[in-house]
């Protein structure tokens, strides 16, 4: 490379010099002065001067051109041979490769690092996502404790429906079996037989001595009450002082109660609950209000039964076949009436038995004169009034621990439909709880209106049968009162004559 710019220097002085005298020499005859130039210009030798320079600095600047062109291309040759094979080939082609792989390995490192970052990104997301979904499925599907109330106090409610159902019904049997004398009922014989039954029924169990103005013994009811037939006034009246007059006393017995004691499914005439519960200590035996409710009926529908004086001789006449479809009748809107009672009845009626414990149970109040073990029984999965008490208990003035029977006598040790409907209805509300905790997530709160919303529905439901129940009992009412007139129309007709 050094060698190409020397020789390429050489040249250029060489030329440069040749130029230098030709232009000298130019310039010399160009300042010579004007007499001189006309007198030289006049001799032929002059002339062939001047034409001989200018003819060889012609050749001359033709000659430098072309061995400048000539030296420059040789030189530019070499010049990019250089720059190709060693320059490029033996230092930056090397270098590039070099860079290439370095910038390679850093862009792989690069998007090593690149990847794992979206990696990295991709996994935080990923965790971010399941952490929302679970704190999520926690907010929503984590049901409070008070919508818990709903499903907990709901779990008797079709059972206890289905056993009021039933009371009701086997009352409205027991009835239409009174009314038409079959066999084994009281007054199945004679009329006489139910006035008899139900006269010793009310001096044992609802006479009150009191009654008929009593001032001293032997006054009031007294003689009229009496047991055993003596006139002491020891034995009179009835022999439980919490049934009096219960056969007639429709409110005591029947609407402020919220829950009677009837199990037309069973044999006996007393009821046994075991509430084995914080709130009620030992066992707990309670009589049954099926003969109440039964007397009251009786007092309330067909007082007077119909009649037995039908013979098989008689009810061949006509007469008496039709007289006894007239009964017939009778007992059907009696039946119709007492419907509506049997329907209340079934509503109140108890509900399921109490949860048994399914080994025995050494009661802690032994010194309160309370039996020290409970035996074992079978565990009951529709019962949900332990559940009912230990809310109602927050909504009494007291804390009635270990007199849980204030609590009991409120929804019944075995609560009954209506109980337990009041209770989703009506207690529920009335604590300030339940207002506290509708500060909960929009899911629960949206629970409890599904919850209430069913609620609603199981109401509207029963107002449905009881309005059904009050449009029969209008229409049995309007026929009767229809009754009078349609006779007489007929009656009329018959006796018309074509006028």
């Amino acid at each position: 490379m050094v060698s190409v710019y020397n020789r390429w220097g050489n040249v250029l002085a060489d030329a440069f010099c040749r130029v230098l005298f030709i232009t000298f020499l130019v310039f010399a005859c160009t300042l010579s002065t004007l007499d001189d130039a006309y007198a030289i210009c006049c001799t032929e030798c002059a002339q062939s001067d001047c034409d001989n320079a200018t003819d060889y600095i012609d050749n001359a600047h033709e000659d430098i051109i072309d061995r400048v062109t000539s030296e420059f291309d040789y030189d530019l040759e070499e010049f990019e041979e250089w720059l190709i094979e060693v320059m490029f080939k033996t230092q930056f082609l090397p270098a590039m490769a070099d860079m290439a792989t370095q910038m390679s390995a850093v862009a792989m490192q690069y998007t090593q690092a690149v990847g794992m970052f979206l990696d990295a990104q991709n996994q935080m997301d990923t965790q971010r996502l399941f952490r929302k979904l679970q704190f999520d499925a926690h907010r929503d599907y984590h049901p409070s404790q008070d919508f818990c109330w709903f499903g907990t106090n709901v779990r008797s409610l079709a059972a206890t429906e289905n056993i009021g159902r039933f009371n009701g019904l086997a009352l409205s049997q027991l009835s239409l079996a009174r009314q038409m004398g079959n066999v084994n009922a009281a007054g199945s014989i004679s009329s006489s037989d139910d006035y008899r039954s139900r006269w010793e029924q009310f001096v044992d169990t609802y006479c009150d001595t009191r009654d008929n103005n009593r001032q001293i013994s032997g006054t009031g009811l007294d003689l009229a009450c009496d047991r055993n037939g003596l006139a002491s006034g020891s034995a009179a009246g009835a022999r439980d002082r919490q049934r009096i007059n219960r056969d007639i006393d429709y409110t005591r017995l029947v609407e402020e109660p919220r829950t009677l004691n009837i199990d037309m499914a069973d044999l006996t005439l007393d009821v046994t609950a075991e509430p084995l519960d914080t709130l009620i200590i030992g066992l707990i035996n309670e009589p049954a209000d099926e003969e109440d409710v039964i007397a009251l009926s009786k007092n309330l529908y067909g007082h007077k039964v119909l009649s037995r004086e039908l013979s098989g001789a008689v009810m061949k006449s006509s007469s008496a076949q039709k007289l006894y479809l007239a009964l017939r009748s009778i007992a059907a809107k009696r039946g119709v009436a007492q419907a509506s009672f049997n329907a209340i009845i079934g509503l109140k009626s108890s509900g399921t038995q109490h949860e048994q414990l399914l080994s025995p149970f050494a009661h802690p109040s032994v010194a309160l004169g309370i039996p020290a073990t409970i035996g074992a029984g079978v565990l009951g999965t529709k019962h949900s009034g332990r559940f009912m008490a230990s809310i109602v208990q927050e909504l009494l003035p007291a804390s009635p621990a270990g007199l849980g029977g204030n609590i009991f006598d409120l929804i019944g040790y075995s609560p009954s439909y209506y109980s337990q409907l009041e209770f989703l209805t009506k207690r529920i509300y009335q604590n300030p709880d339940f207002y506290a905790n509708l500060y909960d997530t929009p899911r629960n709160v949206s629970r409890k209106k599904v919850a209430m919303r069913a609620i609603e529905l199981m109401i509207d439901r029963a107002i449905y049968e009881s309005q059904l129940r009050r449009e029969m009992n209008v229409s049995v009412l309007l026929s009767s009162k229809l009754r009078e007139s349609h006779r007489a129309a007929n009656e009329g007709l018959a006796n018309s004559r074509g006028k």
